[in-house]
C-alpha cells in the first residue's frame, strides 16, 4: 500500500529537488515541507517516518494537518491496522490532492528564487575563481551566522521581540468578547475554525450546525469526528496575552485578538484534553505531547506574539530560543 503516497511525492519531486533553492523565510515553511516531501520517493526509510521527519516539522498549520493525517494513514496501511477500504483510499487521495495543490502554488510562488543557478547559459565563463570565491566568503559568512546555535530563520525575530516581565493584575476573560460573529453569516469564530481545518468537507446546517467533518489535533494527534471533541486554542491564550501588553488595549482590539481569523495559526482546533493541559502556560510552561509539531508551534507562538506586538518574559523568551535553536 506505499503506492499512493510513492506516486505524490515522485510528483513532486521533479519541482522541488530541481529548483535548488535554499528557503528561510518562515513565510515559506510550506515550501521546504514540500521539498521534504519530495524526497519520500527515494527515501530508504518508512513512508511515514519521512514525513514526520523532512515534511511535517516545516509545515503551516494547515498543510501540516494533511501531512500529519497521511503519515498516520500510512503507518496504519503498513502495519495492516487498517483495511484498504474505498473510503480509505478516497481519503487518501482527498488529502494528497490537497497536498499536491498546496506544494504547486508554494513551487509557483517560490520555484524562480535561484531558479537560474545551474543554468549554464546564465554563468559567465570568464569569472570561475570569482565565483568560486564569491560563494567560499557567503558559505563562511553563513557558517558565522549559525555558529552561535540560533536559529537562522528566527534569531532576528528573536531579537525583536520586547523582553519584559508579565503582569496579571486586573485580568477578567470576560474582557475579551468572544466568539463573535464577524461576517454575520451565522457561524460564529469558533465554528468558523472548526469548518476551516476539517479534514473532510463539512455539511453546514441552521444555525451553523456541523456535521460530516474530521479534526486532527496536532497538539497531541487525536482524531475525531465529533466537533464537541475539540476546543479553539488561542495559540497565545487571553491570559498571556493580557500579561504580555493586552492589559492596556482597547476593548476593540482584544476582541479582534480574541477572535482573530487573519492567519491559519493565531486559532487553531485541539482536543479539549491537551487545550486544558497546555490552559493559558507560555512555551516555558507547556509544549505540545507531540514532539513533532514542537517546531512549528513554537513558531506560530513567535508569529503571533510580533503579529499583536506581545512581550515575552525571560524564562519564556529562553525556551524559544533553545527550541528554535535546534529545529
Amino acid at each position: 500500500m506505499k503506492r499512493p503516497l510513492r506516486l505524490v511525492a515522485l510528483a513532486l519531486s521533479a519541482t522541488f529537488l530541481a529548483s535548488g533553492c535554499a528557503v528561510f523565510d518562515r513565510t515559506t515553511r510550506d515550501y521546504q515541507a514540500c521539498e521534504g516531501l519530495a524526497g519520500v520517493a527515494s527515501s530508504p526509510v518508512g513512508i511515514s517516518e519521512q514525513i514526520r521527519q523532512d515534511a511535517l516539522p516545516y509545515a503551516s498549520a494547515r498543510l501540516g494537518r494533511d501531512l500529519y493525517e497521511l503519515a498516520n494513514l500510512q503507518e496504519d496501511l503498513d502495519t495492516g491496522s487498517v483495511i484498504p477500504s474505498p473510503a480509505l483510499l478516497r481519503q487518501i487521495e482527498q488529502l494528497t490532492t490537497r497536498v499536491v495543490i498546496r506544494c504547486s502554488e508554494v513551487s509557483e510562488a517560490l520555484g524562480g528564487v535561484g531558479g537560474n543557478q545551474n543554468d549554464p547559459g546564465t554563468n559567465d565563463p570568464q569569472e570561475p575563481d570569482n565565483s568560486e570565491g564569491q560563494s567560499q566568503e557567503a558559505a563562511t559568512e553563513e557558517s558565522d551566522e549559525a555558529g552561535d546555535g540560533s536559529d537562522s530563520e528566527f534569531a532576528g525575530s528573536l531579537e525583536n521581540l520586547r523582553i519584559e516581565p508579565e503582569d496579571r493584575s486586573g485580568y477578567d476573560r470576560d474582557l475579551y468578547e468572544h466568539w463573535i460573529d464577524a461576517d454575520g453569516d451565522g457561524c460564529d469564530t469558533r465554528r468558523e475554525v472548526l469548518i476551516q481545518e476539517s479534514l473532510t468537507t463539512v455539511t453546514v446546517g441552521g444555525g451553523c450546525d456541523i456535521s460530516g467533518g474530521t479534526w486532527v489535533s496536532l497538539y497531541d494527534g487525536f482524531t475525531s469526528s465529533d466537533p464537541s471533541d475539540f476546543d479553539i486554542d488561542h495559540m497565545v491564550p487571553l491570559a498571556e496575552a493580557w500579561d504580555s501588553g493586552a492589559g492596556i488595549w482597547s476593548d476593540s482590539r482584544r476582541r479582534d485578538f480574541a477572535n482573530d481569523l487573519s492567519s491559519s495559526y493565531s486559532l487553531i482546533a485541539v482536543s479539549s484534553s491537551s487545550n486544558r493541559s497546555k490552559s493559558d502556560g507560555d512555551p516555558a510552561d507547556w509544549l505540545p505531547p507531540d514532539s513533532a509539531y514542537v517546531c512549528e508551534y513554537v513558531r506560530q507562538w513567535v508569529s503571533v506574539k510580533q503579529q499583536w506586538d506581545l512581550s515575552v518574559d525571560e524564562a519564556e523568551a529562553r525556551t524559544l530560543d533553545d527550541v528554535l535553536s535546534r529545529c
